[in-house]
């Protein structure tokens, strides 16, 4: 499978634009942000994953929280650059919850998800999706 150059990529066709949470401490960057979704991450790129995104020259992680079909920046966007993993760890409804628990507290969303959603572990994810897979 040959890489894709970042010179290459291409928006994927619909809903191309994700709206992330990114993990940064600082309280004034407290609000989403809006990448490019690739056309390769389009299927995996789902509300509610966890992604990797450059912010300020910085590979940092992320939240997607939405996609939507066009960013009211003005500027141009920056692609997703990974999708960590398939598995959509953060529900809606957690998502509200934790803004409103940020906003009551003057805490961040960043924060709060990072204390809310449970860390990754890669192995409990692939024998989620073995069993998903092995329906006998």
């Amino acid at each position: 499978m040959t890489a894709t150059r970042r010179s290459d990529r291409r928006p994927a066709d619909g809903s191309p634009v994700a709206r992330v949470c990114v993990d940064v401490p600082l309280a004034h960057l407290d609000r989403p942000f809006d990448y490019l979704v690739p056309a390769e991450l389009d299927e995996v790129a789902v509300p509610g994953t966890r992604v990797k995104v450059r912010f300020a020259g910085q590979l940092v992680d992320g939240w997607l929280l939405s996609r939507a079909d066009d960013s009211g920046h003005t500027g141009r966007l920056a692609y997703l650059e990974k999708v960590v993993s398939p598995e959509a760890v953060l529900a809606p409804e957690i998502a509200q919850l934790a803004r409103a628990v940020a906003d009551r507290y003057a805490g961040s969303l960043a924060d709060v998800l990072r204390l809310a959603v449970p860390p990754r572990h890669a192995r409990v994810e692939q024998g989620t999706r073995d069993e998903q897979s092995d329906p006998g």
